[in-house]
């Protein structure tokens, strides 16, 4: 009899979105297929410490039996087969722990370190794709907090000259909306430019554009398997904009699977979820978000490269509506994670 495969889940870490990340682990954990899979769970401390909680089937009897591991005691990994990797933010999604997993020699779910550092900057990701003929909105970057009068008009007739309000101002290297805010006017600027440097030392001041928000996630590794575009998500925010407290505490919220637009527009959506995923060099899952406008022109807004998997998120709904169960969701991207691993090292 073959056997199962030992997976760790990792999850936590420093970044602001932390516990969303928890969340996802969990979930992640407890759902993985129990005749294929050993799972169990690293939860990395804020401070940085790797905890392993244990198999799947410790947790429910105590979450404080832990043993703390360090990354660069190869080892001490040496029994498990791969990582799925549930962080998302900084640390998670940028390629730093995409990097240390390469180091320590473990096959890991989602891109690698080029492509996750590329999709974690909203900057470079705009700079890339636009380059191949897709739609983006126009922007401004700013590496330093403007404190000074002087500045900030500068900036405020800059802003009105090159892109207009309403326009949204966001972190460079941020997830969840978490600093997000749609500024209307000047005197909203100054507050908005602080939210958003609070969250990173990089932002940008965004064109707002108007319609329909949507997403597609695409499933597969760039130049080695078919790309795979699940059904397209609609999503109508409680709120101004799809942000924090929409994505995951609003009832008001609606996520309609698939989205209410045309055959040819569902097409069109998929072909350049495809091609952003390929563009950046993505393996495993990626989530692109787009806008339809009222015209019907697409607009290109963000990649996640380590979407969401909670009972929540928007890619496991796709995932479903497509036909597959969340366990072999996770399966196909364990497989994906393998597969790309061999590729890369003849194992």
């Amino acid at each position: 009899m073959k056997r199962k495969i030992n997976v760790i889940v990792i999850c936590g870490g420093p970044s602001n979105e932390r516990g969303i990340s928890i969340k996802t682990g969990e979930y992640v954990l407890k759902s993985l297929p129990g005749k294929k899979y050993n799972p169990y769970l690293i939860e990395i401390s804020e401070a940085g410490k790797w905890l392993l909680r244990g198999r799947r089937e410790q947790l429910a009897d105590s979450r404080s039996k832990t043993q703390a591991l360090v990354p660069s005691q190869k080892q001490q990994f040496r029994n498990f087969d791969v990582a799925f990797i549930a962080m998302h933010g900084k640390f998670g999604e940028d390629g730093k722990i995409q990097a240390l997993l390469e180091l320590i020699g473990i096959p890991y779910t989602g891109s690698g370190v080029l492509a996750s550092a590329l999709g974690m900057s909203k900057i470079k990701t705009f700079e890339v794709v636009s380059k191949h003929g897709i739609n983006t909105p126009r922007f401004i970057p700013l590496k330093s907090l403007i404190s000074s009068k002087q500045q900030l008009s500068t900036l405020g007739k800059r802003i009105e000259r090159e892109i207009g309000y309403p326009h949204v101002a966001k972190p460079n290297e941020s997830g969840s909306s978490i600093g997000i805010s749609i500024v209307h006017n000047r005197k909203e600027l100054p507050l908005a430019l602080k939210r958003a440097f609070k969250e990173d030392s990089q932002i940008l001041i965004e064109e707002y554009i108007k319609g329909m928000e949507l997403t597609c996630a695409i499933m597969g590794n760039s130049g080695q398997t078919p790309l795979l575009a699940l059904p397209s998500v609609e999503i109508i925010p409680a709120g101004e904009f799809f942000d924090y407290d929409s994505k995951y505490f609003s009832p008001k919220t609606q996520e309609i699977c698939p989205a209410r637009i045309s055959k040819k527009q569902t097409k069109q959506l998929q072909e350049l979820s495809k091609k952003v995923h390929e563009i950046l060099g993505c393996d495993g899952l990626s989530r692109s978000d787009f806008i339809l406008t009222p015209r019907g022109q697409l607009y290109f807004l963000e990649i996640n490269t380590i979407p969401g998997l909670t009972e929540a998120s928007l890619s496991p709904k796709e995932a479903k509506v497509h036909g597959m169960t969340f366990g072999e969701f996770l399966d196909r991207q364990v497989q994906l994670a393998l597969l790309k691993y061999k590729k890369c090292h003849g194992a």
